[in-house]
């Protein structure tokens, strides 16, 4: 986005009401088997890695 923008805050700040579809959460149901049938075993330990890297990362954003 631009920072020359302008932006009327008379405009951006008038109420007024956002609408959209619902959004699924938690809608995940595959068990480990089922997943096991489309990933092979070098895939679900490179996607296991990049899980723990995500979770240590979090991790020490936290601290």
């Amino acid at each position: 986005m631009p920072k020359s923008q302008f932006i009327d805050p008379s405009s951006v700040r008038q109420p007024s009401m956002l609408t959209f579809e619902p959004i699924p959460v938690n809608q995940y149901s595959k068990t480990m088997q089922e997943e096991r049938a489309n990933f092979t075993d070098d895939q679900l330990k490179a996607i296991f890695h990049d899980m723990v890297l995500i979770r240590e990362f979090e991790t020490m954003l936290n601290l």
